[in-house]
């Protein structure tokens, strides 16, 4: 044999391997069905971020148990966006690059899930986020895009409704980190306060930063309320460190001080009384919750967080791959946007508006109780 011939011969032996092993892989990628799930797997919001990553694959488990979806296995892929926007890009380029991936749950960020968003709809994936409740992420129009929680221009009016009509608050400070999310949040509050009358102080922090009180320090001593538009690792130092420059105000805050260990534990007692909102009222007293708490508990420790939201944007998500009928982004986006009346945990029937967001959005207001939160009452936009 000549040595062209074999050469020839090699390259076809080759080729043929490469396409046997090329086609055994798509025919594996066809059996399976992948969704995504992003959030803050590492660094400062790591609790709250695995409690998503939790839920959703508690929901994919129940769902392979009964057999997948379209008969196809699913498959969780996990993307750290760290909590911020940057490293979020590079997740949300990954996912995309992925084409296995048919929707993604994600965010409990809003500066985060603002580029990340913008990537995955140029591919037509669908985000369904738990906790991204900046007007922004669903105000561009972007047709991929939904959102479980409320929004900040309800969130924040509402608690400083409460903040003025409950505890008769006259002067508010508002306090935030001047990223997306809590600005958003801090500008909103502002809004409804000064619609109200009270006046209104604003103040900054660097999230990150461990010593606040020089600025709490020029917080004028006649303050009723603090609004603590942060998260919950800087609210917990703030909480203990108010008495340092001679403070003695109730925190209000929004849902990213709705955390257990990371806020009310961490203050050491200091953030006793306060009020935190948040998008779910106690899943222990839901009826339709009691089988998902009695088996994440069971599996993942305390619900403390986003982990209902993020259970049922996956329900949501793999019910909607089912309707779509097919392995199809466009469709599977489509399929999204059409939910309605969907009942799962919430105890509140789940439809989408034009823009993604819920048409009914509910909050909670909670007041710290020992080491946890005690319910005080449930609002809705009523939509």
């Amino acid at each position: 044999m000549s040595i062209r011939s074999f050469t020839q011969r090699s390259l076809i032996g080759a080729a043929a391997l490469a396409a046997a092993l090329t086609s055994g892989f798509a025919a594996n990628a066809q059996d399976v069905i992948k969704i995504a799930v992003g959030a803050p797997l590492t660094g400062a919001l790591a609790k709250q971020g695995q409690e998503v990553a939790n839920a959703v694959q508690l929901a994919v488990d129940e769902w392979n148990a009964k057999g997948g979806v379209l008969g196809k296995k699913i498959e969780l892929v996990p993307a750290d966006d760290g909590g911020n926007p940057q490293v979020g890009v590079a997740a949300g380029e990954k996912v995309a690059a992925d084409p296995a991936i048919l929707g993604t749950v994600w965010g409990i960020t809003s500066s985060t899930c603002l580029p990340v968003s913008e990537i995955l709809d140029r591919s037509n994936i669908v985000m369904i986020t738990p906790g991204c409740s900046n007007p922004k992420v669903t105000d561009r129009g972007l047709k991929t895009v939904h959102r479980l929680c409320a929004r900040d221009d309800f969130q924040a009016p509402a608690g400083v409704i409460f903040s003025v009509n409950d505890l008769k608050a006259k002067n508010i400070a508002i306090i935030d980190d001047g990223t997306a999310g809590p600005r958003g949040q801090g500008d909103e509050a502002e809004k409804q306060a000064k619609a109200m009358g009270a006046k209104v102080t604003r103040f900054v922090i660097r999230a990150g930063d461990k010593d606040f009180r020089a600025i709490l320090g020029t917080i004028p001593k006649d303050t009723d309320v603090i609004y603590a538009s942060i998260w919950a690792p800087e609210a917990a130092l703030i909480a203990k460190q108010l008495p340092d420059v001679g403070l003695k105000v109730k925190m209000v805050g929004p849902d990213g001080l709705y955390e257990p260990v990371d806020y009310v534990q961490a203050s050491g007692g200091a953030a006793e009384g306060n009020y935190v909102t948040f998008f779910v009222p106690d899943m222990k007293k839901i009826p339709s919750a009691s089988a998902f708490v009695s088996t994440f508990e069971g599996k993942y420790g305390p619900i403390s967080s986003y982990g209902p939201l993020a259970y049922e944007a996956a329900n949501i998500l793999l019910d909607s791959i089912k309707r779509a009928g097919k392995a199809d982004r466009a469709a599977v986006s489509a399929a999204v946007r059409k939910t309605d009346g969907f009942k799962g945990i919430l105890g509140m029937p789940i439809s989408f508006d034009a823009k993604g967001d819920v048409a009914k959005q509910s909050l909670s207001v909670y007041q710290v109780k020992g080491t946890g939160f005690e319910l005080v009452k449930t609002i809705s936009n009523a939509k």
